[in-house]
């Protein structure tokens, strides 16, 4: 006896493979901005071309001039407030030293906080003045709060500063 013929569905047509998805383009990257923008404000003239940088809230920055750790400070290498210029970077990033010393004639730069300068970042210890570039000398030391209340921290700052301005 034959058998019944049976249909037997034909394959299905092969569609060709999907082409592969293209790579998603890279987001753009999020760089910082040059360090030569990095914000930042002053108060005082340079005279003498001495920097002091600090990282602190606007308020308490316009009050700093008045600061009589500061004051007394500067009176003991024979300085004051108006023979400087006070630097406040306004941004977590350092500020270039090639601004400074543009804007600023900056000859010497103490610098009272961490990661203030970009040259000094990873080049320098607390209380130990450096020579940078050139002629220009640097000074890193603990945010003038801290040495406000810190007399050992306060006996390592003059004994630098004796290094770097009296020596």
């Amino acid at each position: 006896m034959p058998r019944p013929a049976v249909a037997v569905p034909a394959p299905a047509p092969v569609q060709p493979a999907a082409p592969a998805p293209e790579a998603a383009p890279a987001p753009p990257q999020r760089t910082a901005p040059p360090l030569t923008q990095t914000p930042y404000s002053t108060l005082g003239s340079n005279a003498q071309g001495l920097v002091i940088l600090v990282r602190m809230d606007p308020v308490r920055f316009q009050r700093l001039p008045k600061n009589v750790f500061l004051n007394n400070l500067l009176k003991a290498i024979r300085l004051i407030v108006e023979d400087v210029v006070i630097v406040n970077v306004e941004s977590p990033l350092p500020v270039a030293l090639s601004t400074l010393r543009q804007k600023l004639a900056a000859k010497q730069v103490i610098g009272f906080g961490k990661n203030l300068l970009d040259v000094a970042v990873y080049k320098t210890q607390l209380y130990e003045p450096v020579l940078l570039v050139n002629d220009l000398a640097y000074l890193p030391a603990a945010e003038i709060e801290l040495l406000e209340e810190d007399n050992s921290r306060k006996k390592l700052l003059w004994g630098a500063m004796q290094r770097m301005f009296l020596g």
